[in-house]
């Protein structure tokens, strides 16, 4: 790399690009497995499918269920469209790599965290009140869960090296 470029790469953001993009990577991969877990809960419940289960007996229970919706709104959907969301910050992250700062990893975390929150909000549904579980519905809250902890893991170590000496 020339001298200019290393100097440009230093000025342009906060964190170094190699770290960032490998994470904007993963968090892009991590969301396209979402896509296709919540895409396929959402094919399920428009196209009146039986849901494959993987040996579980739940599934179909959890998902005919009154909290499947909101609404006529599958939470499938819901879910869909969140990963959706974090795809396409992801991509735009690993294009445009730091001339943003932090702010993709922000958007990420921040919906993340939702994602989190209502996955939690629905695995307590699924124990306590439906008495059944979904392995789909663990699949997707375990990718939305990574997701979140490498967010934070980016926002706590990315910019570490940048940041100006104490004194």
């Amino acid at each position: 790399m020339k001298e200019a470029e290393v100097e440009a790469d230093e000025d342009a953001g906060l964190y170094s690009e190699a770290p960032a993009r490998l994470l904007a990577a993963l968090l892009g991969v991590l969301s396209l497995a979402g896509i296709g877990v919540a895409g396929y809960l959402t094919y399920v419940h428009w196209f009146d499918k039986s849901i494959v289960c993987a040996g579980f007996s739940s599934c179909a229970e959890v998902a005919q269920s009154e909290y499947a919706r909101i609404g006529e709104v599958p939470v499938a959907l819901l879910g869909l469209l969140g990963y959706v969301a974090l795809a396409a910050v992801s991509a735009f992250w690993l294009r445009v790599g730091n001339r943003f700062d932090v702010w993709p990893l922000l958007a990420i975390w921040g919906m993340s965290v939702a994602g989190v929150a209502y996955s939690a909000y629905l695995t307590y549904v699924e124990l306590f009140v439906i008495d059944a579980v979904c392995i789909w519905c663990v699949a997707s809250a375990a990718i939305m869960t990574v997701m979140f902890l490498l967010a934070t893991a980016g926002l706590l170590t990315l910019g570490r090296d940048s940041e100006p000496p104490a004194g």
